[in-house]
């Protein structure tokens, strides 16, 4: 199953929008729930020419299925689906929304789910992904973290630590206007906290270079803790 590459899915949805309106009903370029969004599997991957399209809403009235569906290979459009977003939109990929593990694309049916933090940092953002031989269905949701057992990553870098803070909204960090208005510093070395292990981070104003806040990001699920560096003494964010 042929990827699209990341500017040719971009180049895809400026197509269809200048194109206009009509009568058949489109597959979405993007899937949004609330105020988060990934692109959709026909943004993302090439499809089979006469695929079919429906979309169904779920008994909460809210949750919505897009389904695909005259399919020359259902587990393979799932697989270069979730490699997409795994590669260029920095998902992780699993075999079950709720506990993560591995799928299995040689299945002629199976499920996958991608997840990715969403703007709240309470929430994460799920796609849930099943497929048959022919056909491929994706539902996007938000759930709360704390429902989630994905398994952790045995160590946190710098880098990542810098780019999950920058991710954050700054209302939650305590913060005003936009991240792009600061530059987000780690300090090399392991902080202990009530024996936790953590990463330290400093949130400078980019403009005067004034330290705003300094924060510490347990390892490794990162949990997020502000620190009184006059008192030495860290409350959790959230």
């Amino acid at each position: 199953m042929k990827r699209m590459t990341k500017a040719a899915a971009l180049l895809l949805a400026a197509l269809l929008t200048a194109c206009g309106g009509s009568e058949k009903q489109e597959p979405p370029q993007v899937y949004v729930v609330g105020e988060d969004s990934l692109p959709s599997l026909n943004a993302l991957v090439t499809l089979d020419e006469g695929f079919q399209f429906q979309q169904s809403v779920g008994e909460d009235g809210e949750t919505i299925t897009y389904v695909y569906s005259g399919l020359s290979d259902g587990a393979g459009t799932a697989q270069a689906y979730t490699e997409a977003l795994e590669t260029d939109y920095e998902c992780q990929i699993g075999a079950d929304a709720q506990t993560g593990g591995t799928a299995d694309f040689t299945a002629a049916s199976g499920q996958a789910a991608a997840i990715r933090s969403a703007t709240d940092p309470a929430q994460t953002f799920v796609l849930s992904i099943q497929w048959e031989e022919s056909s491929c269905s994706v539902t996007p949701s938000l759930v709360q973290t704390a429902d989630l057992s994905w398994p952790q990553p045995d160590t946190v870098t710098l880098e990542e630590a810098v780019a999950y803070v920058k991710s954050l909204s700054p209302a939650y960090l305590g913060l005003t206007g936009s991240m792009d208005d600061y530059n987000v510093i780690p300090q090399d070395g392991i902080v202990m906290l009530d024996d936790r292990p953590c990463l330290c981070v400093n949130v400078y104003l980019a403009q005067t270079h004034q330290i705003q806040h300094s924060y510490l990001l347990t390892l490794p699920d990162q949990q997020v803790y502000l620190l009184d560096r006059t008192t030495g003494e860290a409350s959790p964010l959230g």
